[in-house]
C-alpha cells in the first residue's frame, strides 16, 4: 500500500518527486524516501526516513541538482515502519537503487538464494530483494567492481527482466542505476502511468503524482518495460516495442487542498459534508427517472446486482443493497472485495464496484472472478477501478485528505440510493410519482446532515470528556441502521484506536450479550420503526450498560436532525454525529486525526 513516482528530464528531479510523494501519501506514510541518479557515474544519492515529507527535504543537501530519480512513500507490509525499511532500497554495492508498490509472494525462497550466492541482506524488506536481484543479472565484473563501465540501457532492461521473471506476488518498480541516466520501470499486478511532458518524463502510481507541465499519459500493461531516459523506450515481455502504449490527455492536476480554518482535515471534510452531498444530489436530480442516467452511464438495467466494496465502502454497498430491495424490488448482496466467493457465471447480473479511490486493490483483484459489466461509484473517475470498470459514477466529493472515509462514504450512500431509484424506474418498478418522491428525499438529505451538524458537537464535547478512560464499546442498531451503527465503530476503531464490537442489536443475545458489565457504554443508532431496538437496549441496560442514544429528539445523547419520514436508506444524518464523536474523543486523547497510525487512505495491496 504505497506510492511510487519517477522521474528524468533536463531540470532537476527533486521538486517534482517531492510534490509527487506529498500528493500520494495517502497510499502510506509510515516512512519516505528517494533516490537521486546523478548520471555520469558518481554513487547514488539515497535519503530516508522513518518521517514525513518535510523530514525527508531537510535530508537533501543544498544544490542538488540530479535529473533523475524515484522516490517512495510507505505503508509496511514487510518489515516495520522505520528508516532502515524504508524504500528506495539497494543492492549490495549501493549502485542499484528500486521503489516498489506490491508485496511479494515467495520471500523466503528469494532470500534463501540471494544469501547463498554472497548477498548481504540488510533489512526486513521484500523489496531489498529485488535491488540484489537486478545486481545479480548485471554484467559484472567491471561495472559492480567499479570500473568507469557503466551499464546500458539495454543492460538494465534485460536485468530487470530476468530479476521479475523470479518474482511472485505484484510489483510496481522504478530502478535507478549508477552510471545510466535512466530511470527503468515495470509492472504486474499494480497499477504505473508514464507521463510525458516537454522537458521531463515521469512514472507514478497514479495521476495525483505527476507534476504541472505533464501533457500525455500512458499507462503500462503487465509485462511492459519502459525506460525513462534521453528517449522514452518501451518493451513487452523482452521485445522492443515500436510504438508506445497509446496516450490519452493528462487532466489538470489539482493543487492539494488546505485545512482553511479548520483543525484538522478531518474536521473539513466532516463539515464540507452538506456541501458535497448537495453538489452529488443536484448533479443526479432530474436523471433518475425513465432510465435516464442509467442510458447516460451505459448501464445496463440488469434485474440483479453484486455490490463490491472494502471497509467503510462496504457499508454504504449494504445501504444500496437495502434501498434495492426495498424501493426497486431487485435483489443484490454485498461482495467483501478481499473474500470473493467463487465465480459463478450470471449473464443478468450488474457488477457495481464501490471504492473512495478507485485504486483499492482488493476490489480491482476481485473483479477478475466476473466478466459482466461494471460500474465503478469512485471520487477519482481517473483511477486505476474508473479504466477498468465500463461506466463511472463520480461521486463529486471533491479532495478527501483524512485517512477516515467521511464526505466519501455519505456521498456513496447517495449515489448508491440514487442507483437504486433509477433501476427501478427503469425496468417499471417506480412510477413517475415515485421517483419525484424519492428525489424529493434526496435533495434533502444535506440540510438534516447539515443540521446534524450543528446539533452534535456541544454533545459530543460532553460525552467525550464522560467516555475517555472507556477502552471498549458496543455499537448497535436495527434495520436500515445497522450500517450507520458499523460505520461510526469503523470511525472509532480508526481514529480513537478503541476496541469495539459492532452488531445488529437482535444479535447480542446470541453471545455477545456476555461482553456487557457494568458501564459498557453501548452506542445505540435509531431507525425507524426502531421498537425491537429499545427492546433489546433494556436488556442491555438490565446488565449494567451506559447505553448512549443516536437519534432526534430531546432526549437523545447524541441529537440528530431526521427528516419525519425515514427515507429508503435509513438514519444517514446519524453517521455524521458518530464521526463528530469519533474525532472529539481521538483529539480529547491526543492521537492525529488526519494520520491514524497503521493505516493508510488507499489500499493499494491485497
Amino acid at each position: 500500500m504505497c506510492g511510487i513516482v519517477a522521474f528524468r528530464g533536463l531540470e532537476p528531479a527533486l521538486p517534482a518527486l517531492l510534490d509527487g510523494l506529498a500528493k500520494m501519501e495517502y497510499r502510506g506514510y509510515d516512512s519516505v524516501g528517494i533516490a537521486l541518479n546523478p548520471g555520469d557515474g558518481r554513487t547514488l544519492a539515497v535519503h530516508r526516513t522513518s518521517g514525513r515529507i518535510p523530514a525527508l527535504t531537510a535530508l537533501v543537501p543544498p544544490g542538488e541538482r540530479s535529473t533523475a530519480g524515484v522516490g517512495h512513500t510507505r505503508w509496511a507490509t514487510h518489515g516495520a515502519p522505520t528508516a532502515v525499511n524504508a524504500h528506495p532500497h539497494v543492492d549490495c554495492s549501493g549502485s542499484v537503487a528500486v521503489v516498489h508498490n506490491g508485496t511479494l509472494d515467495n520471500v523466503s525462497e528469494l532470500q534463501a538464494e540471494l544469501v547463498a550466492a554472497g548477498h548481504v541482506l540488510t533489512t526486513e524488506v521484500d523489496t531489498e530483494l529485488i535491488a540484489h536481484l537486478v545486481e545479480q543479472f548485471l554484467p559484472q565484473p567491471p561495472f559492480l567492481a567499479g570500473s568507469v563501465a557503466a551499464p546500458s540501457a539495454d543492460d538494465v532492461v534485460r536485468a530487470v527482466e530476468q530479476a521479475t521473471a523470479r518474482l511472485r506476488g505484484s510489483w510496481a518498480l522504478g530502478v535507478t542505476v549508477r552510471g545510466l541516466d535512466a530511470v527503468v520501470l515495470t509492472r504486474h499486478r499494480s497499477p504505473l502511468l508514464v507521463g510525458d511532458a516537454e522537458r521531463f518524463a515521469m512514472a507514478s502510481s497514479d495521476l495525483l503524482g505527476f507534476a504541472v507541465g505533464t501533457h500525455t499519459v500512458r499507462e503500462l500493461d503487465d509485462g511492459d518495460v519502459v525506460v525513462l531516459g534521453t528517449e522514452q523506450a518501451w518493451y513487452h515481455r523482452g521485445q522492443a516495442l515500436a510504438t508506445p502504449r497509446a496516450g490519452r490527455p493528462a487532466a489538470p492536476v489539482e493543487p492539494l487542498a488546505d485545512m482553511g480554518d479548520a483543525e484538522d482535515f478531518t474536521a473539513k471534510e466532516i463539515d464540507d459534508q452538506p456541501a458535497a452531498a448537495a453538489r452529488l444530489v443536484d448533479s443526479l436530480s432530474g436523471r433518475l427517472a425513465g432510465g435516464l442516467l442509467l442510458r447516460e452511464l451505459g448501464v445496463p438495467a440488469r434485474t440483479r446486482l453484486r455490490l463490491v466494496a472494502c471497509g467503510s465502502s462496504s457499508y454504504a454497498a449494504h445501504v444500496t443493497a437495502g434501498v434495492l430491495g426495498s424501493v426497486a424490488r431487485i435483489p443484490a448482496y454485498v461482495v467483501v472485495a478481499s473474500e470473493p466467493p467463487p465465480p459463478v457465471e450470471d449473464p443478468d447480473v450488474l457488477t457495481v464496484a464501490f471504492s473512495q479511490s478507485g485504486e483499492t486493490a482488493d476490489v480491482l483483484t476481485a473483479l477478475e472472478h466476473w466478466t459482466d459489466p461494471v460500474l465503478a461509484v469512485t471520487n477519482n473517475p481517473r483511477s486505476t477501478l474508473a479504466r477498468r470498470a465500463d461506466s463511472v459514477l463520480d461521486l463529486a466529493c471533491g479532495p478527501e485528505r483524512g485517512v477516515a472515509a467521511t464526505k466519501s462514504f455519505t456521498n456513496q450512500v447517495l449515489a448508491g440510493a440514487a442507483l437504486a431509484v433509477a433501476l427501478g424506474a427503469a425496468l417499471g418498478r417506480l412510477s413517475a410519482e415515485d421517483v419525484a418522491g424519492l428525489e424529493a428525499q434526496l435533495r434533502a438529505a444535506p440540510e438534516h446532515m447539515d443540521a446534524t451538524h450543528r446539533l452534535a458537537a456541544p454533545a459530543v464535547e460532553r460525552l467525550t470528556h464522560d467516555l475517555a478512560d472507556e477502552p471498549a464499546f458496543i455499537y448497535v442498531s436495527r434495520g436500515t441502521g445497522v450500517p450507520y451503527a458499523l460505520e461510526g465503530a469503523l470511525k472509532l476503531k480508526e481514529l480513537a484506536y478503541r476496541w469495539v464490537e459492532a452488531l445488529p442489536a437482535g444479535e447480542l443475545k446470541h453471545g455477545p450479550l456476555a461482553l456487557i458489565q457494568e458501564g459498557t457504554p453501548v452506542i445505540a443508532v435509531q431507525a425507524r420503526p426502531h421498537d425491537r431496538l429499545a427492546v433489546n437496549t433494556r436488556e442491555m441496560t438490565t446488565r449494567g450498560a451506559r447505553l448512549i442514544t443516536v437519534g432526534p429528539g430531546e432526549d437523545a445523547d447524541l441529537p440528530v436532525n431526521a427528516p419525519a419520514v425515514e427515507p429508503p436508506w435509513g438514519p444517514l444524518e446519524s453517521v455524521v454525529a458518530l464521526q463528530h464523536f469519533a474525532r472529539g474523543l481521538t483529539r480529547l486523547l491526543g492521537y492525529d486525526v488526519d494520520r491514524p497510525r497503521n493505516l493508510a487512505k488507499s489500499v493499494t495491496v491485497e
